[in-house]
């Protein structure tokens, strides 16, 4: 069972859908351990690909102000329900990300960080570089793609955690 692991809503189970591949555990409390001392006074989190809200969930439960895109519907319903369920105040988007992306980029939005945890069958490379190119991230921020242990990329750190990876690239 999928929980948000820290913050406000700390042990809420969620609802994963069947499309979905939730971010591991490992994964997802190293990320937030590094989040919390890296920006302590937080600021904005975008989640693309959302798909159960497991991150962008947990971003809200520690204090970002959360920006979740998903496109699937039944994906949508679900998270709808995990919002409920936690009570936090974070922001759907049912939309594609590459709908999103130049939207977003167009009204000016800018977030602290944006992590992106693509279906693995996608071309992650280019999604990540979509990303990269919507400048979206504020000056000190972070993009984030988190993807298979076996994808490198000329760019960014890049973390493992079991079989899968972090790519963080700093503006």
């Amino acid at each position: 069972m999928v929980r948000i692991l820290g913050g406000k809503a700390k042990g809420v189970p969620l609802l994963v859908p069947p499309s979905a591949r939730p971010s591991p555990v490992r994964l997802r409390k190293a990320l937030f351990d590094y989040l919390r001392l890296r920006y302590p006074r937080r600021g904005a989190f975008l989640d693309l690909y959302a798909g159960s809200g497991a991150v962008g969930l947990e971003a809200a439960s520690e204090g970002f102000q959360a920006t979740l895109v998903e496109k699937d519907p039944e994906a949508i319903r679900l998270l709808k329900e995990n919002i409920r369920r936690t009570g936090l105040p974070v922001r759907l988007v049912p939309l594609p990300v590459e709908v999103f992306l130049p939207e977003a980029k167009a009204r000016g939005e800018r977030y602290t960080v944006a992590f992106m945890a693509p279906p693995y069958p996608m071309d992650l490379a280019q999604a990540f570089a979509l990303l990269l190119e919507s400048g979206l991230v504020e000056p000190g921020g972070l993009y984030i793609l988190q993807h298979p242990k076996g994808l490198h990329l000329p760019l960014g750190e890049r973390r493992v955690y079991g079989e899968n990876a972090l790519t963080l690239v700093e503006v």
